[in-house]
C-alpha cells in the first residue's frame, strides 16, 4: 500500500550551481500492543515517531548527489525513548549508474523482494522468529554498492569492509553481487531477483535472529561464508500478490543454514490484507518458523489503520505471540 508522504522543502539557489533540495519527513505511531509471554501478558500504550531528512542537488554537467539521515524515538523503550540516528547514507547518480554509501543494502537484500506488506505499529510483520529481511549487513553496515538499470533489468555490486571490532583479528571484505528482472505477462506483473555475497563473519555479526540456531562452538571466530538468495514476485489487477523467498548459508566451519519465506497480500480500495510466514532451517534439521497477519485500511492523506498478530517473537521455548492495534502516520 503506497504511502502518501507530506514533505517540507526548502530551495538554496547557489551561484554557479543548480538549487539544491533538503527534504523533511516523519512517520508517527500510536496504539494498543500486548506481547504473551508463557503465561503472562503484558499490554501497554504505544507511540513512536521517527524524522528523515533528505538532500540532494544536482551540479552543472549534470551529476545528481544527495545525502539522507533518520532519527528514531520509541516512548515504549528505555534505550530509544530520545532520538536515535541512523548511519545515514550519500549517493551520486548519473549516465554510469548510481554510487551509494552508508546504511544502506548490500547487493543481495538490493535484488530480493521482502515478503512483509502493509505495516504495524509494532512490527508483527516483521519480527517473528521465522522472519527474514534479506539483511546482508555484517559489519558497521557501511556498505558501498553500485547499480546500474537497463530496460527491465537491474545490476547491483556491493563492498562492505570489516569494522575492526571483532577479538579475533580482522576478517574478510562482504562482497556482494544482484540482479533483477521485471515484466508482465498476461495481465501478471512478475518480478525475479537473484543475489549472491561472499567473505567472513562471526556469529556475532549474523542478523535475522540465525545466531540462535547455530552451535555456539564458533562464537567470535571467523567463518567463511557464501550465500545466495532467490525471490520471486507476482501480482494482479484484482488485487491479489504473492511473493517468495529462498536463501541459502554456507559456511566454512558450521553447519549451513536455509531460509524459506512466503507472503500473500490482498488490497481492495483502501483495505490490505496480508499474511507471511518464515522459517530457519539448519542441516540438522534445527529450525524455527512463525507466521503473521496483519490489515491496514487507508484513511487518505497519510494516516492508516493498522493491526497486526504474530505468533512468535522469541527464541526461548514455548510460543511468545504479540499484537497490536492503532494508527500509523506519514507527514
Amino acid at each position: 500500500m503506497k504511502k502518501i508522504l507530506l514533505a517540507t522543502t526548502a530551495l538554496c539557489a547557489f551561484a554557479g550551481a543548480a538549487a539544491a533540495e533538503v527534504t523533511v519527513q516523519g512517520t508517527a505511531e500510536m496504539g494498543v500492543t500486548s506481547t504473551e509471554y508463557s503465561d503472562n501478558s503484558k499490554t501497554q500504550f504505544h507511540n513512536s515517531y521517527n524524522i528523515n531528512f533528505k538532500m540532494s542537488g544536482e551540479t552543472d554537467t549534470g551529476l545528481a548527489f544527495g545525502a539522507s539521515y533518520r532519527l528514531d524515538a520509541d516512548a515504549n523503550s528505555e534505550e530509544n525513548q530520545n532520538p536515535v540516528g541512523d548511519n545515514g547514507t550519500a549517493w551520486i547518480s548519473g549516465a554510469f549508474g548510481k554510487l551509494t554509501l552508508g546504511d544502506t543494502d548490500g547487493a543481495l537484500d538490493w535484488a530480493l523482494t521482502e515478503t512483509a506488506m502493509g505495516t504495524t505499529i509494532t512490527d508483527e510483520g516483521t519480527i517473528g522468529v521465522g522472519y527474514s529481511g534479506n539483511s546482508d549487513g555484517y559489519y558497521d553496515d557501511q556498505v558501498l554498492r553500485y547499480e546500474y538499470s537497463f530496460g527491465d533489468f537491474g545490476f547491483a555490486a556491493s563492498l562492505e569492509q570489516d569494522d575492526g571490532n571483532s577479538t579475533s583479528g580482522e576478517g574478510d571484505e562482504m562482497i556482494g553481487l544482484g540482479v533483477k528482472y521485471a515484466t508482465s505477462m498476461g495481465g501478471v506483473d512478475l518480478g525475479f531477483g537473484l543475489g549472491y555475497q561472499t567473505g567472513q563473519t562471526t556469529r556475532d555479526e549474523l542478523g535475522n535472529g540465525a545466531p540462535i540456531i547455530f552451535d555456539a562452538d564458533y562464537d567470535g571466530e571467523y567463518t567463511d561464508l557464501d550465500v545466495i538468495g532467490l525471490s520471486a514476485s507476482a501480482s494482479v489487477d484484482a488485487g491479489f500478490s504473492a511473493v517468495l523467498n529462498y536463501v541459502d548459508y554456507s559456511f566454512g566451519d558450521a553447519e549451513d543454514m536455509q531460509h524459506y519465506g512466503v507472503g500473500l497480500g490482498y488490497e481492495v480500495g483502501a483495505l490490505l490484507l496480508h499474511a507471511n510466514w518464515g522459517k530457519w532451517e539448519t542441516d540438522n534439521n534445527d529450525s524455527f518458523d512463525s507466521y503473521a497477519v496483519l490489515v491496514n485500511y487507508d484513511l487518505g492523506g497519510g494516516a492508516i489503520l493498522a493491526a497486526g498478530w504474530t505468533n512468535d517473537v522469541s527464541f526461548d521455548d514455548g510460543e511468545q505471540d504479540q499484537w497490536s492495534v492503532g494508527m500509523s502516520m506519514s507527514f
